[in-house]
C-alpha cells in the first residue's frame, strides 16, 4: 500500500499468534486509522479503537486448509569430504552420516496466502494431549481437571495458538517437503534405526580394532564385516 498521504503506524497482531498481523494506516487526508484484516477494513478516528477493532478481527482467523507433510533436510555441506577440523594445527578426519527428518502441518497464512504456517503434527498432538491429562491428574485431583487440560488445548488449536512460520536454516541445508502417510514415517523410522545399529556396529569395531581388521575392510562388504552387536533400542514412535 502507497500513497504520500499514507502512513504506517504499526504491525497489530492477533491474541493467539505472532505469524498472523496486519499493518495498521493512517490516513492523513481525513485523520483515519485504517487497517484490512481477511477483506473486512477497519476504520477509526482514534488509534486505539482501531486496534482493538482488529485485534478483534484477527482473533477470529482460524480458517485454514492443513495438509500433513514429512520434512526432510539436507546439510549440503557434509558432503564436501572427510576432513572436519583440526586438533592443534593437525587434520582431523571424520566420516559423518546425518538424517534429519520431521512431520507437521502446514498451510496458507490466511491473511498472507504466499506465505506459510505450521503446526504440530496431528499424531504428536495428540501425544501432548495424553501427556497433559497424566500430568493434571498426578497435580490436581478435581474431578474433570483433564477434561479441562484437553479442552483448553484443542480449543487453542482451533484457534491457531502456537502457529509459527516454517524454520529459517542456513543456505546450505536443502529441504524437501513429502506429503505424509503412515506407511511414509515407518519407512524414515527404519532408515533412523538402521544409522543407529550402524553406528552401534561402528563404536564396537572402534573398541576392538587392529591393523589386520582393518586391511580387511580394504576390500569386501564393510557393513558385513563389522560385528554384530545387541540390537540397539528402537526409535520411539512418535
Amino acid at each position: 500500500m502507497s500513497g504520500s498521504h499514507l502512513s504506517k503506524i504499526e504491525r497489530v497482531h492477533s491474541p493467539q499468534s505472532h505469524r498472523l498481523f496486519v499493518d495498521l494506516y493512517l490516513n492523513k487526508r481525513n485523520g483515519e486509522f485504517f487497517a484490512d484484516v481477511g477483506g473486512e477494513r477497519v476504520t477509526s478516528k482514534t488509534k486505539d479503537s482501531a486496534v482493538t477493532r482488529v485485534q478483534e478481527l484477527l482473533g477470529k482467523v482460524t480458517q485454514t486448509e492443513w495438509r500433513q507433510v514429512i520434512l526432510l533436510r539436507v546439510d549440503e555441506s557434509r558432503e564436501e569430504g572427510d576432513r572436519g577440523s583440526t586438533e592443534n594445527g593437525k587434520h582431523v578426519f571424520s566420516a559423518l552420516c546425518s538424517f534429519t527428518y520431521l512431520r507437521r502441518e502446514r498451510a496458507a497464512n490466511p491473511l498472507k496466502p504466499k506465505e506459510t504456517i505450521e503446526r504440530e503434527h496431528a499424531d504428536e498432538f495428540e501425544e501432548r494431549v495424553k501427556e497433559a491429562r497424566e500430568r493434571a491428574r498426578y497435580f490436581d485431583d478435581r474431578i474433570g481437571r483433564a477434561d479441562e487440560a484437553e479442552r483448553q488445548l484443542r480449543d487453542d488449536r482451533a484457534a491457531l495458538v502456537r502457529v509459527e512460520g516454517p524454520w529459517e536454516f542456513n543456505g546450505k541445508v536443502k529441504e524437501y517437503e513429502l506429503p505424509y502417510t503412515p506407511e511414509a514415517w515407518a519407512g524414515i523410522q527404519r532408515i533412523s534405526q538402521a544409522l543407529h545399529e550402524t553406528q552401534a556396529k561402528l563404536n564396537e569395531f572402534a573398541r576392538g580394532a587392529t591393523p589386520e581388521k582393518l586391511a580387511q575392510l580394504a576390500s569386501g562388504d564393510v557393513f558385513k564385516q563389522l560385528p554384530e552387536v545387541p540390537a540397539v533400542k528402537k526409535a520411539r514412535k512418535r
